[in-house]
């Protein structure tokens, strides 16, 4: 053992790089054929053999072991130059394996959809590396008849051991996808969705619905971003009191896109370390739709399989549905649909931007292929192109062409993109401009995205916005500008009680029917006697108020 370099304070004897052999059957076994994280891994060593290392150490002395638990590129090509040399040679199917552990084709399907260069790969006769095509094997699957010179088999034992090897969680993924495969199925063809033109919507609720549940899942965000804003913990659990209480409205006529809608949020909250607000939320979503519509309805069947499948398991179950979902939505509506488009930007926000921008680029630009400019909603549209141009401008930064960077997206015609994306789009402008060193440029920016917040007549956008700005005069070391915007963005989040929306189609007609007042917001100020984590729904008390859009808000 050794001390950790830099680290001369400490009693602690690290793991030498000769300790390391005695100890990898076990750290490989915890690790991949156990499936623990590193931080289970790294705590099970230190206790039970006084083994101590640092993640950063773990992770360097799996790579040398080849011990990895993932696909990896190269790995998924040889796959499939192997599966389609046996299609060609005869009709069996494939089993394939990865340094021994079978591949099961939930994960093969989910890390192609994240992969699409993989095809491209393929076509161009590209070979993998040599230690992906040393590590993936492939066999023809036993068949389901069992020889007549094998021992008879206990009923049931060929299935439990499927079930054993695949393991619960790949069954439950398949019950969600069926689940959903039949809720929306049942959505389409009963008429508890409308259609009208480019848009559909909830039969008894038109944009309603859906347009409430987009503000309920921001008001989320809002609070779990909080977290470590110097925000009191009392205030986050005043902010989700509303949402969770108005969910009930949503739940009650549900629009089409609720399932990916509420699965996108519950994946960010997850990549913000927020798993206690995410469990909330789902617990909260099984037990509303569950008490709706009763046990054996497909709506209420997903979210308790969903809320069944184990924590660690969760943003890959995220992954399989949304995948899912841009397929049924496409099949029901067709690719160029709005509300087609709209679900692959939730698929784009959990699964596409956690990769490179080229590949976020190249993703969204396939997309754009199959919409019509002309049928399709305007912002839905605007929407794609902002992602597209936030792509773009990523790739320009990493080149280091800044001066680019900026052309993009101060050049976006921003005419019909809503205010929320808008101030999105002034964010990244205003980073940019002060990479480029035009502080003020940068910080006009900043203030820009401020004013488009305003425009959704939503807090929670507007005190994101100020965050931003909070944090710009903080690197800038600008504290007492800094200072004043804290003030402004904690006394914004102190009146986050109302929940409110705007109907955009109303809003959109204002062309056909000019009036002086602008599109109405529907507040929602909710009363309830919640004291702990559990919103009791009983307790609610819904005011509905209409305000002229802006007015009386701030």
């Amino acid at each position: 053992m050794e001390t950790e370099p830099g680290d001369s304070t400490t009693s602690k004897r690290y793991a030498a790089p000769e300790d390391w052999p005695e100890f990898q059957h076990v750290i490989v076994r915890l690790y991949v054929d156990e499936n623990k994280t590193l931080e289970e891994v790294r705590l099970y060593m230190e206790e039970n053999y006084d083994f101590i290392a640092t993640i950063s150490m773990y992770k360097r002395q799996l790579a040398s072991w080849n011990a990895f638990k993932n696909l990896r590129f190269d790995e998924v090509l040889q796959i499939l130059r192997l599966r389609r040399q046996r299609e060609a040679l005869h009709d069996k199917g494939s089993v394939f394996y990865v340094r021994d552990r079978k591949v099961e084709s939930d994960s093969l399907s989910i890390y192609i959809s994240r992969n699409p260069s993989l095809y491209a790969k393929l076509e161009s006769g590209a070979e993998p590396h040599s230690d992906a095509i040393r590590d993936v094997s492939c066999h023809t699957p036993a068949s389901p008849e069992t020889p007549s010179d094998s021992p008879e088999l206990p009923e049931n034992a060929t299935e439990n051991a499927r079930k054993d090897m695949a393991g619960p969680a790949i069954d439950l993924h398949e019950d969600l996808k069926r689940f959903q495969r039949a809720y929306l199925s049942q959505g389409f063809e009963s008429g508890t969705w409308v259609r009208s033109g480019a848009s559909y919507w909830s039969a008894k609720g038109r944009h309603g619905p859906s347009e409430l549940l987009k503000s309920l899942l921001d008001r989320c965000m809002t609070a779990a971003l909080s977290v470590g804003r110097q925000v009191e913990p009392v205030a986050i659990l005043h902010a989700l009191d509303a949402p969770f209480s108005l969910l009930i409205r949503v739940f009650r006529n549900p629009p089409p896109e609720t399932i990916p809608r509420i699965l996108c949020i519950a994946a960010r909250l997850e990549l913000l370390g927020r798993g206690d607000i995410q469990g909330i939320m789902l617990q909260f979503c099984a037990d509303l739709a569950r008490a709706l519509y009763g046990r054996d309805h497909n709506f209420a069947n997903f979210w308790q399989t969903f809320l069944a499948i184990p924590a660690t398991e969760r943003y890959r179950a995220i992954e399989v549905v949304l995948t899912q979902c841009v397929c049924e939505f496409e099949e029901h509506l067709g690719a160029g649909h709005s509300l087609s488009a709209e679900v692959y930007l939730l698929y784009f926000d959990v699964i596409e931007r956690q990769k490179d921008p080229k590949t976020q680029a190249e993703s969204i630009a396939h997309r754009l292929t199959k919409v019509d400019d002309q049928s399709i909603d305007f912002p839905v549209l605007a929407m794609l192109k902002l992602e597209y141009a936030l792509a773009t401008c990523k790739q320009e930064i990493a080149e280091g062409q800044l001066n680019k960077a900026d052309d993009v997206l101060s050049q976006l015609d921003s005419t019909f993109l809503p205010p929320k994306d808008d101030s999105f789009r002034c964010v990244w402008l205003g980073y940019v401009r002060w990479m480029k060193g035009d502080i003020a440029a940068a910080e006009t920016a900043y203030k820009n995205s401020i004013q488009a917040a305003k425009l959704t007549g939503s807090r929670d956008c507007i005190c994101e916005a100020l965050f931003q700005l909070e944090r710009f005069y903080l690197c800038r070391s600008e504290s007492l500008k800094a200072e004043g915007v804290r003030a402004e963005r904690l006394d914004v989040l102190r009146k986050l009680e109302p929940v409110l929306w705007t109907d955009h189609q109303d809003a959109s007609r204002g062309h056909e029917k000019e009036t002086e007042t602008g599109p109405m917001v529907t507040i929602f100020h909710i009363g309830s006697g919640a004291t702990s984590d559990t919103w009791t729904p009983s307790a609610s008390k819904t005011m509905i108020e209409h305000h002229e859009f802006c007015k009386d808000i701030y």
